[in-house]
């Protein structure tokens, strides 16, 4: 990898955060054949396959897990853990794990599929290191088998992370998997590659041994040796602190680099947005490095329009990127963002996802229209492949008009006096950069920060 210096309707759409999460421990180096194909992933998320991965588990432990599965609220009320693992065997390609773990996954789009759905679609953790902790399988502790009811098209994640890794950023490997349970088919899933300490070693595989944090505040490596004081002085610096305090801790240009990888995707669930879906590793050489997570929720999650700076969205939770803030409010800093956000959109080659997706959706479409707890129909689901092929262009389309209204001018739509890149809501004169904040839980004056006037408090 190389490192930088320089809708449909009949889907509910929904902004909530998913934040699945789970306790990785710092592991030993992948076997051989866990070895790299294509783009540097190990071959169990090579693209020319669909693996039919199979979970036996006894019929007591299943009625456990269904029973946990629509009774999420009531464990976290209660204070429990609403997803602890189940024993169960997995197989694949002819192997046998037999000390194998399966938990439950996800957060809203759990929720959302118990409320909304007739046959609710669970999401799963498959784990080979929570009974012998240094059990792994074909070099990866843990698969994450992903898929929230909001897409459509089975591919968001799988495409997006494929868009992050050809622009050269520090992303996950996926492909698609058919789950068997007990033989039975149970569905389609996007299989994720798990943000652990085999990630860090093939990304970074000179210095894996720094601190891994998730959404910059829980850790997920070095669990037994690791300190705050790192963290701390991370979060301590957007008090009061300088953009040269920041850049002491921070790789940033590779910081403004990624933020600007997501902007151009969107990363509609993602640290571009304000949101907690993130990873933050904290590299002995380099400092703070961003890592972006959970893209289920990218391309046409949002509007191909949406602002490449301070994206618009009802319940951005903009203090997690107080750090994105303060590069943003420095005039020098801000514009190697938008340079950036060039680097990046000339990486982000049309052609090829659009190639990929009709490549995969080929592969998945008899999967698709079999999956038992598909929460749409096949016709929605051709649907989404459609619009998520346009959605590509028109997204690139969109970035370098905005990039041209930088560097030229523009056009202001909704006639509050600023261009419609500078102006994070085009589409209402009530909202830009000479608008006054107010208690509204919206933007009002395009800085990034919601409500954050005094007086929002009372």
């Amino acid at each position: 990898m190389r490192m930088r210096s320089l809708l449909l309707a009949p889907i509910l759409v929904s902004f909530a955060c998913s934040s699945n999460s789970a306790d990785d421990d710092p592991g030993t180096t992948p076997p051989p054949d866990a070895s790299p194909v294509e783009d540097g992933c190990p071959a169990l998320f090579a693209q020319d396959i669909l693996p039919d991965f199979h979970v036996d588990i006894s019929a007591g432990e299943w009625s456990k897990m269904e029973y946990e599965f629509t009774h999420r609220q009531e464990a976290l009320a209660a204070g429990e853990d609403p997803s602890p693992y189940h024993p169960a065997v997995f197989r694949y390609d002819g192997d046998v794990v037999e000390d194998a773990m399966i938990r439950l996954k996800g957060a809203s789009s759990w929720d959302e599929t118990v409320a909304l759905d007739e046959d609710p679609k669970m999401q799963f953790v498959i784990a080979f290191n929570e009974v012998n902790e240094d059990g792994r399988y074909r070099g990866a502790r843990k698969l994450a088998l992903d898929m929230p009811r909001t897409d459509g098209s089975y591919l968001r994640q799988r495409l997006a992370l494929h868009a992050l890794r050809s622009m050269d950023m520090p992303a996950q490997c996926a492909n698609s998997a058919r789950l068997f349970i007990n033989d039975d088919y149970y569905g389609l899933y996007s299989n994720v590659e798990r943000m652990d300490r085999e990630f860090l070693e093939r990304v970074y595989p000179e210095d894996p041994d720094g601190n891994l944090w998730e959404g910059a505040r829980i850790i997920k490596t070095n669990e037994d040796t690791f300190t705050w004081d790192r963290l701390n002085a991370f979060w301590a610096v957007t008090d009061g602190g300088t953009v040269d305090e920041l850049a002491g801790m921070v790789d940033l240009d590779e910081a403004v680099h990624e933020w600007a990888a997501e902007a151009v995707l969107p990363h509609g669930d993602g640290y571009y947005m304000g949101r907690a879906n993130f990873y933050l590793y904290d590299h002995p050489q380099r400092g703070f490095l961003w890592i972006p997570n959970d893209l289920d929720a990218a391309f046409d999650f949002i509007p191909a329009d949406m602002d490449a700076m301070y994206p618009v969205c009802s319940g951005t939770w903009w203090e997690d990127r107080l750090h994105y803030l303060m590069v943003m409010d420095d005039p020098t800093w801000r514009e190697r963002y938008v340079d950036a956000l060039r680097d990046e959109l000339a990486l982000f080659d049309v052609a090829d996802m659009e190639k990929r997706l009709d490549e995969w959706s080929a592969q998945i479409a008899d999967a698709a229209a079999d999956d038992p707890h598909r929460p749409f129909s096949v016709d929605t689901h051709e649907e989404a492949v459609v619009v998520m092929r346009d959605y590509f262009g028109e997204r690139a389309a969109f970035l370098a008009d905005w990039l041209d209204c930088r560097d030229s001018g523009g056009p202001d739509a909704d006639g509050d006096g600023s261009e419609f890149c500078r102006d994070c809501n085009d589409d209402s004169a009530e909202q830009g950069p000479l608008s006054t904040e107010s208690c509204n839980t919206i933007d009002d004056d395009c800085d990034g920060r919601v409500d954050e006037v005094a007086d929002c408090s009372e």
